[in-house]
């Protein structure tokens, strides 16, 4: 599948301590929808089949249902939003996005304690009611909903916990667990956000065995493969999809070809690694080797690990 991706703005209604684009509360941003419009009419007609919407949080943005208008109007026929659903606590808008397309909420869910997400995003307590609602109405106005947790210090014993509420309660048709990239503000929250792959994997582990035990669809992003064993089937291959990414005033023609070129690193111990050069893999994220060094890699060769 081919698909365009717009990074529509870095502001956000919220400021979750681990947000990779460092999206901001304090000031309101003018969206350049001349050069949103230009992107989209040039590449209609040309098979992308789908237009994933990002930010920052899109549907604060005034400029947002004219973008989507003018989506539907040159013809692209799906529409893909990652949101943190707050907005769509408001039936009739989650009706309103889902007429114009929106037919996948990508909604980020990342913990059941309300007080928990209260400090995590920078809001007051009635947030995680907000998402809850959010999601129900997403999926009432018959859209599919995938939701993404990113896996963090704070979430991390209670992971399978969250599993079993996304699936108990609010019944979304997808789940992605993500490791953590930590640039943005997670860089500037390293130590505080940021746990060791090798302090994840088990707790990621048993989160899995729990959804594939449903009938939901499970995807895992950001792991090493190599720590993964028989689990790294379960990694997202953004080659599956090729996003050509509008970025602010850049367009980067594949992003899976920029996340894996340009943000991760290879250390000398993945030379005579299987997945050292598997599209699944590209190396660890260069904020995390900054931080934490190669060690927990190295104590063992990562060519024999779960290979």
């Amino acid at each position: 599948m081919k698909g365009l991706s717009i990074h529509l703005t870095d502001q956000c209604n919220q400021s979750c301590k681990f947000c990779v684009v460092d999206s901001y509360q304090e000031r309101k941003e003018n969206v350049n929808k001349r050069i949103i419009y230009k992107f989209l009419e040039g590449n209609r007609n040309k098979g992308y089949e789908v237009v994933n919407i990002h930010g920052g949080e899109p549907t604060i943005i005034p400029e947002f249902l004219d973008i989507l208008a003018r989506i539907k109007e040159l013809g692209y026929p799906q529409v893909s939003l990652q949101t943190n659903g707050r907005t769509l606590k408001d039936f009739h808008f989650a009706k309103q996005l889902s007429d114009y397309n929106v037919n996948t909420f990508v909604i980020s869910f990342h913990n059941t304690d309300k007080m928990e997400i209260a400090d995590l995003a920078n809001v007051n307590e009635e947030w995680l009611g907000e998402i809850i609602q959010g999601i129900k109405n997403a999926k009432a106005v018959g859209s599919r909903v995938r939701t993404n947790t990113v896996v963090y210090r704070n979430n991390l014993r209670n992971l399978c916990e969250i599993m079993k509420f996304i699936v108990g309660e609010l019944d979304v048709d997808h789940i992605n667990i993500s490791a953590m990239h930590p640039a943005g503000r997670a860089y500037k929250n390293f130590y505080e956000v940021v746990p060791r792959y090798t302090e994840i994997i088990e707790p990621v582990m048993e989160a899995v065995d729990y959804v594939i035990k449903t009938d939901k669809e499970l995807t895992l992003e950001g792991f090493p493969p190599c720590l993964l064993g028989e689990y790294k089937d379960y990694l997202v291959d953004w080659y599956d999809t090729d996003f050509k990414l509008l970025y602010h005033n850049f367009i980067l023609n594949s992003y899976a070809d920029f996340m894996s070129q340009s943000t991760k690193s290879l250390g000398t111990m993945c030379n005579g690694c299987n997945y050292s050069h598997d599209r699944l893999c590209g190396g660890i994220y260069k904020e995390y080797i900054e931080k934490y060094g190669w060690h927990e890699f190295s104590e063992r060769p990562i060519a024999e690990v779960n290979i």
